[in-house]
């Protein structure tokens, strides 16, 4: 796992590293150019065929772009760099810039309409072009000058790959500064920015390579970052195999909440989640309406009517069993397919107020919320609640708009305010801890956009809770497991053509990996 780092936590990390460990800001710059040189020598194996041009500002970015320069004329690439400089060059790379000068580096100056034409006609025989230009210096909408040079590159077919942070990207939210590279490939330095994973970041940047550039851990953890990025690895570090004697009350009881009429799939959806991740028993609870089609989905459930007067839905009628049914259970789930009927809100408080584990809140569950937030004031357990931006949306009055821009603060904010673990869904799920700690799911895929898929989360996150893992390592482990599952049915099934229903063997193959 890597810590994700805001622009400022990457400044004082490079601080500490060069004031505190005395690593001078030359070394640093330099391991930064031969980092990238060593990612595109391991992309493009012709690379020394290939026509290179750089683009370099005159801060520290641009300083990565000049010693990378150096580098590729030293391994006989054709390389040229193109200076696009609006103020004096920082100290490195003013040093880095004097190396290139008493070579035989081609350096050129964008500072006027012919030295666009010239920097237009150079692409054109370009195969790889290197963005050094501002990195996580942007702090205000691009220049004209910038903005002009972004926007030829962005019309070139050539491979565009940007140095830490494509130009013109807020390395915290992923917004855009006026205008933006469009990277093919970005090699970030040290640590991914937050921005890379929000917002316009996701679509301009490109594939993300971290490349060290030799700042020791011990720099990087005496920063008080709180958001830590889950790998393809994380799940290894979290998931316990079970023991030769194991039997099944070792695993936890789940009880799960849900279904209506007419969308009884939910919760079934769920309860196969929760079986495929591990709880070692399952208790279903239903409006009697809809008890079999619910029952015949999975005969490993004990599927227990409730009645519902006939309604199809949660009603106060069937509360006195499903009160009894909370007693001893491990975990609880509610809301895939619960629907929305008058008086349910009023069920949901009291479910909350008389659970005595976990209880993760999905669906159907977080509509009946919405305006009605002082009911988590009433939890004595932790909860999970699982919205997606619409859903967020709701709970919090915002727009879905507003959502997306600021994943990581509205998780953050909400889940500190509420005393909730927040699952907020999405391309790079966030995870927000009640203290404020949050964590985002890089292993994604656009096989999870369908109906069901959150519905198979909600179950895995049941299960992992029944099982006894930390309220942490449900979250993300779960999290982390879905979106896995959703990547290996991407590559055997394919984005367009998966059902949630086939995220179940996904599962079991992504456990059976881990745990073999």
């Amino acid at each position: 796992m890597m810590k994700l780092v805001t622009a400022a936590q990457m400044k004082a990390i490079d601080s500490r590293a060069i004031h505190e460990w005395q690593i001078p800001e030359l070394i640093l710059m330099e391991n930064a150019g031969l980092a990238v040189v060593g990612v595109l020598k391991d992309k493009f194996p012709d690379l020394t065929k290939m026509n290179v041009t750089i683009v370099a500002g005159s801060g520290n970015n641009g300083g990565d772009g000049l010693v990378i320069a150096r580098h590729l004329y030293n391994m006989g690439v054709a390389v040229k760099v193109f200076l696009l400089t609006e103020r004096d060059h920082t100290e490195s790379a003013r040093v880095n810039l004097a190396i290139l000068e008493k070579m035989a580096v081609k350096l050129y100056r964008i500072d006027n309409e012919n030295s666009l034409h010239l920097f237009k006609a150079t692409l054109n025989y370009t195969d790889i072009v290197i963005d050094a230009i501002l990195g996580t210096g942007v702090n205000r909408p691009v220049s004209d000058m910038v903005a002009q040079v972004l926007g030829i590159i962005n019309k070139r077919s050539c491979i565009k790959v940007a140095v830490d942070l494509p130009t013109g990207l807020n390395a915290d939210t992923g917004e855009i500064w006026g205008s933006v590279l469009k990277a093919d490939l970005t090699v970030t330095l040290a640590l991914p920015k937050r921005g890379l994973l929000l917002n316009d970041g996701l679509s301009a940047a490109g594939e993300v390579i971290v490349a060290d550039i030799g700042i020791p851990q011990a720099v990087v953890d005496a920063e008080a970052v709180g958001c830590t990025l889950l790998d393809a690895h994380y799940l290894e570090s979290v998931l316990r195999p079970r023991e030769r004697d194991s039997h099944k009350g070792r695993y936890g009881h789940l009880l799960t909440i849900g279904g209506s009429l007419g969308m009884s799939g939910g919760i079934a959806l769920a309860n196969n989640g929760a079986l495929r991740a591990g709880a070692g028993v399952l208790t279903c609870a239903v409006p009697e309406k809809i008890y079999l089609p619910v029952a015949v989905q999975a005969p490993e459930v004990m599927v227990h009517p409730l009645p519902d007067a006939g309604t199809g839905f949660l009603h106060a009628e069937g509360m006195p069993q499903l009160l009894a049914l909370l007693k001893d259970k491990d975990a609880v789930v509610i809301g895939p397919g619960l629907g929305h009927q008058p008086g349910m809100t009023e069920l949901l408080a009291e479910i909350v107020q008389s659970v005595t584990c976990p209880l993760v809140i999905d669906a159907d569950g977080l509509n009946l919320l919405a305006g009605h937030l002082d009911i988590l004031d009433k939890a004595s357990q932790p909860i999970i609640i699982t919205p997606h931006p619409g859903e967020m949306a709701r709970l919090t009055g915002m727009t879905t708009a507003q959502i997306q821009s600021s994943r990581l603060t509205v998780a953050q904010d909400f889940a500190r305010a509420h005393g909730v673990w927040v699952v907020l869904k999405g391309a790079y799920t966030v995870i927000a801890s009640p203290e404020g700690e949050l964590w985002v799911n890089e292993i994604d895929s656009p096989a999870l956009a369908m109906a069901g898929s959150g519905d198979v989360l909600s179950g895995i996150l049941g299960a992992l809770a029944a099982q006894g893992y930390a309220p942490s390592e449900v979250c993300t482990a779960a999290v982390n497991l879905h979106g896995q599952a959703g990547v290996l049915l991407q590559e055997t099934v394919g984005a367009v053509s998966s059902r949630s229903g086939d995220l179940m063997e996904a599962i079991t193959n992504i456990i059976r990996g881990v745990l073999s």
